[in-house]
């Protein structure tokens, strides 16, 4: 009696990831410590309302400086997880520093991409995954820190300094990822140049994520982007006028909003802390401001006068894994020798079941 015969190969595995979040938040704290070191109890109150795991700051004047916001701001109400990279003056009286949460976060590198004005610093993380093994890559997150030229007739300084920025960005770009740039851009429209060269130049294009293309220098129609000023008159120095300029921005590689490389934005994160769009041209802590508590609201008007940018990020460690594809075994029966011939084994281990129908 003729029979077949049916060859099943067992042995798939299947591997539970989870998934973590970041928040990302670029703050410009206004000449600290020297604009008035007794702010540092406004941003403690910002910060432990936003919980951010990577905070860049701009216009901090010393490494003592960071040392206060770091021990007072961060590391806080029984919490040590903050570390800071180290600070670089950059031969101006204002310079950038990255935080980041060291329970989620390690440090790699930073560098210094040299301008006509200030230093765009430059900051290499990856993500301590409790599910790292072999068969998944690290994420790496790139960090890139601006405090471009202020002066609404300086706009080819500040394209410039983009331009400088992208110069270092195509001399790395086969191993970049995961790119995050941001900071006081002091950019007027988002037609300026330096917003045209960061988005559509050089080998790494980068993208808004709330994707507005506009002229949004005071008016009204995009009030709820706007981010400086939290006061309409000048406070510590800082700047007046109320809120009617969107110079605090965050750009992302491409891969950010596609999860190529492990790391997807979270649609509609991205956000003016403490910007409801009802303050065009006001104090932000006028009246009530839906968009955090009220010791919050008078935190951000007393801290700077910019409001910080945050954005949420997921890690998605399915992303990193390396694709290999798999060759199956080549099985063939010969009915004149009543024999399996088996080809491909390529020194792997299989289970064979035989089953008479």
């Amino acid at each position: 009696m003729k029979k077949s015969l049916l060859l099943l190969m067992l042995g798939l595995t299947s591997i539970a990831f989870s998934q973590d979040s970041l928040r990302i938040m670029y703050h410009n704290i206004l000449n600290f410590p020297s604009a008035g070191a007794n702010r540092i109890d406004t941003l403690r109150t910002i910060l432990t309302y936003a919980k951010p795991d990577v905070y860049v700051v701009c216009e901090l004047e010393t490494a003592a400086g960071g040392d206060m916001i770091l021990n007072q701001a961060l590391n806080v109400n029984g919490q040590t997880n903050y570390e800071r990279v180290a600070f670089v003056d950059g031969g101006t009286y204002t310079n950038n520093l990255l935080f980041y949460n060291s329970d989620k976060l390690g440090f790699i590198s930073q560098e210094e991409i040299g301008t006509v004005l200030r230093d765009i610093n430059t900051y290499v993380l990856y993500y301590k995954s409790p599910n790292l093994t072999a068969q998944t890559d690290t994420i790496y997150l790139n960090f890139f820190a601006c405090h471009l030229k202020a002066g609404s007739s300086d706009y080819q300084q500040r394209n410039t300094e983009i331009q400088q920025a992208k110069f270092y960005m195509n001399s790395i770009s086969e191993k970049l990822e995961n790119v995050f740039i941001g900071g006081d851009m002091n950019v007027y429209s988002g037609f300026e140049s330096a917003i045209l060269t960061m988005k559509n130049t050089g080998d790494v294009p980068l993208f808004d994520p709330i994707d507005v293309s506009a002229n949004w220098s005071n008016d009204w129609a995009y009030a709820d982007i706007h981010t400086q000023s939290t006061r309409t008159g000048s406070l510590q120095g800082g700047a007046g006028g109320g809120m009617d300029d969107r110079f605090d921005l965050i750009f992302v590689s491409e891969d950010v909003l596609d999860n190529d490389n492990g790391v997807k934005y979270i649609n509609n994160s991205y956000k003016a802390l403490g910007q409801d769009g009802n303050h065009f041209n006001d104090n932000i802590n006028d009246g009530f401001n839906s968009a955090a508590t009220d010791s919050v609201i008078n935190a951000l008007y007393y801290a700077s006068d910019h409001l910080p940018v945050i954005m949420d990020v997921v890690l998605d460690e399915t992303a990193a894994i390396k694709q290999e594809k798999v060759e199956f075994p080549t099985v063939r029966y010969n009915a004149l020798e009543h024999s399996l011939n088996l080809s491909g084994l390529n020194g792997e281990s299989y289970r064979l079941k035989l089953f008479d129908l």
